[in-house]
Parts: structure tokens; sequence; C-alpha cells
């Protein structure tokens, strides 16, 4: 009497569990190596316009963006506005010292280059500096941006950050 089985014998079941146990696992360990790209690219793209600062301040002898009602103070502008006469982004840009008009961080919504006075969102988080922050950042790559460029606390150094994610600023 031959009976018919129908169905996955344990092994086959337990060889399909593994494999895609190993498929989440790659997907989660992809999904990391792009977080981990896009906090590189920011702390790149952060560290370059510190240097076009210096270089257009050095070679223009004012800052790029700088207020003319206020000088020695960026004006505070975002690098997603469309269409930009004036400002950092326009100013850095007209003297050939970035590719783009327009550049955006691999996270966030934008750049913003502003002076750190009071609070609000035409304003930096470090007072009385020139910053450039990165906007609407989630709070754990904000945290891992400002300890790998800074001294690990939120309210205090080089890079600042909200807890609520509204921005990072870093000096100028």
């Amino acid at each position: 009497m031959n009976q018919k089985q129908f169905g996955f014998t344990l092994v086959e079941l337990s060889v399909i569990l593994v494999v895609i146990a190993l498929l989440i696992a790659g997907v989660l360990k992809a999904q990391a190596m792009i977080e981990n790209a896009q906090i590189r690219a920011d702390i790149k793209k952060l560290k370059e316009f510190k240097m076009i600062s210096l270089l257009y301040k050095d070679k223009l002898s004012k800052l790029p963006g700088e207020d003319a009602s206020h000088p020695g103070r960026l004006k505070t502008v975002f690098s997603s506005d469309s269409a930009p006469s004036e400002g950092y982004f326009y100013d850095v840009y007209q003297a050939g010292l970035s590719k783009r008009m327009n550049p955006l961080p691999a996270i966030g919504s934008a750049f913003k280059a502003t002076w750190g006075g009071s609070s609000g969102t035409n304003y930096g988080l470090i007072a009385g500096e020139n910053q450039l922050c990165i906007t609407d950042i989630d709070v754990d790559l904000a945290k891992s941006i400002e300890r790998q460029l800074d001294e690990g606390s939120r309210t205090s150094g080089e890079v600042e950050y909200t807890l609520n994610g509204s921005q990072l600023c870093m000096k100028l």
C-alpha cells in the first residue's frame, strides 16, 4: 500500500526559512549601507561648503551670501529655492566654486545658510555664528553626523541639532 504524501518535509521548510532569513538580512544590511553612504555624502558636502566659504572670503574679501544690511552675517537662504538671485548658494555658484546653484542633501529636505540669531526657521541653532544647516533631518542621522564632525553634544560645539529633527547646523 503506497501512500502519496502532499506538502513539504521539515527539511524543505527549514531550508526555505533559512533562505528567507538570509534575504531579509541582506536587505537590512543594504539599507544600512545606503544610509551610511548618505551620511558620508552630506558630511563631505558640509565640509566642502566650509572650505568654499573660506575660499570665497579670501578671493572676494566678503562672505558668500552676506546680508548687506548686516555685514559679516549670512542672509538666510535655502538651497531648495527654485530660482535664487542672491544668497549663499547663488554667490558660490556665480563665483565658480560650486557646480550646482541648488545643492540638496542626501538626507533632509534642503541646506540652509543662515545667521544664528533668534529661534525660528529663519535662523540657525548656533547663536551669533554663520552656519550651514540641513533641514528636516532624522534625529538619529543628525546624531551620527554630529558625532563624526564634533564632540558628541547636540547643544554645543561646531555642530548642533534639534531633538525634533528640524535642523542640524555647522558653523562656517
